[in-house]
């Protein structure tokens, strides 16, 4: 098994306890003769990364005021990504024993229940249960034909514009890499806008989250028949476009630095036509300078391309292969709460996330907060792709952040580049 590197753990954390009753326990519809109710005055911890909203804190509370003798301390990181996987990994294999369940990047999953560092869940969680959930987050809970992960809130790529900038220079909203650029650059040329287009550039999972969304909707694909491609037409005319971006100055060389706060942050300060990210831009744009002002479309498609596409991503729930017991069975309680009906609306309406279950993109309550949340959750079914599913996915985007952020950066020829890139992939030793 290949050994992470070490690194500096950093965590908050945040416990509240209340006194009252406790309810019963649902179990699978599998007789489970040894899993009954949680005793009295159980703790478990739960790791987060944070959210912006304290998504994990506030579901926490909820959860300890309907379950008062289950004790919910919440563990929280850093909002990046890669800084969370490390930090995760770095516990685990040290053989962690306190955290009882990781809120995990759909992307990890794989490499953790590989590891043996998950519990399969599958006698946890009935058919009526997981047929509620979205189709596409939760095969990607599963690892060699099991569940390891339960999925708790799902994330997607959309394009945020101006809607009332739009509608002065009589335009839809942009379907395609050129309109883009003309409506971008006719917005800044108007003075209206500071920036054309913002993204995630800089050299971390959301780099290449952002570059995989454009060489899909290029068109490309990342592995055929002799293994992993990526010096493909459709991936070089994809670094070249976002090369352009930069030296037309539609994205500023700022975003080299950006991450999804920084980015938003000039979006809703209005500095920008166009912005890349999540749904949860649409939630904060209540208390800035453009609200009322945005829509949400689709990420337009390049050249090469023909059909819409988006990432997936957000978070699913984990459980430390290590936890037993009653600790155990208090964490499939606060679990099976996160997937209730109440628990994903309020994903929706007070977190600004997308919901796992499908009902919640019917609810009526959700559509009024944000009527794009249909259409965004028929995208997730129909048009969104996985990042590569692979036990060694952090290795390989670690390579790709590393050679796209250069390639940015230094203008490097975008072929020489991703044919660097893919030798250094194909060189990745295979994880066991």
């Amino acid at each position: 098994m290949r050994m992470p590197r070490n690194l500096k753990y950093f965590a908050v954390t945040v416990a509240v306890l209340l006194v009252g009753a406790f309810g019963t326990v649902s179990c699978s519809k599998i007789p489970e003769p040894d899993f009954q109710e949680p005793s009295p005055s159980v703790t478990i911890t739960f790791a987060s990364l944070e959210t912006g909203t304290g998504t994990a804190q506030r579901f926490a509370e909820q959860f300890m005021e309907r379950y008062p003798d289950i004790r919910v301390e919440t563990k929280i990181l850093p909002p990046i990504s890669d800084f969370v996987h490390d930090a995760f990994v770095n516990e685990l294999v040290n053989g962690e024993t306190q955290t009882d369940l990781y809120a995990l990047d759909t992307i990890w999953i794989a490499e953790f229940a590989s590891s043996g560092w998950l519990k399969p869940l599958d006698d946890f969680f009935d058919a009526e249960t997981l047929d509620k959930v979205l189709a596409k987050p939760l095969e990607n809970a599963h690892y060699n034909g099991r569940l390891y992960a339960l999925p708790w809130y799902t994330d997607s790529g959309v394009l945020f514009y101006r809607k009332d900038l739009l509608e002065e220079i009589g335009a839809d909203p942009p379907q395609t890499w050129s309109e883009l650029v003309e409506q971008a650059d006719t917005l800044q040329r108007s003075g209206k806008v500071r920036y054309g287009y913002l993204f995630q550039g800089d050299k971390y999972e959301g780099l290449t989250v952002n570059f995989l969304e454009l060489f899909w909707a290029n068109g490309g694909e990342l592995a055929d028949e002799d293994g992993f491609r990526l010096n493909v037409p459709e991936a070089v005319e994809t670094l070249r476009f976002m090369q352009n971006l930069l030296e037309a100055r539609i994205s500023p060389r700022e975003v080299l630095q950006y991450k999804e706060v920084q980015a938003r942050e000039r979006f809703l300060a209005g500095d920008a036509a166009f912005l890349r990210s999540g749904p949860i831009v649409w939630g904060l744009s209540a208390s800035s300078e453009v609200k009322g002002k945005i829509g949400i479309a689709p990420l337009p498609v390049g050249p090469s391309g023909g059909q819409i596409v988006t990432s997936i991503g957000g978070a699913s729930i984990g459980l430390n292969a290590r936890t037993t017991g009653e600790r155990e069975k208090a964490a499939i309680r606060f679990m099976k709460f996160l997937i209730g009906d109440e628990a994903q609306r309020q994903v929706a309406l007070g977190h600004f996330r997308l919901p796992v279950v499908r009902n919640a993109y019917e609810d009526a309550d959700v559509l009024a907060f944000n009527p794009y949340y249909g259409d965004i959750g028929q995208m997730i079914e129909n048009a969104a792709r996985f990042r590569p599913i692979a036990v060694n996915y952090s290795e390989i985007s670690n390579v790709l952040q590393t050679g796209l952020h250069d390639a940015l950066n230094r203008g490097i020829d975008a072929e020489a580049a991703l044919e660097a890139m893919e030798q250094l992939i194909r060189a990745l030793p295979a994880s066991q």
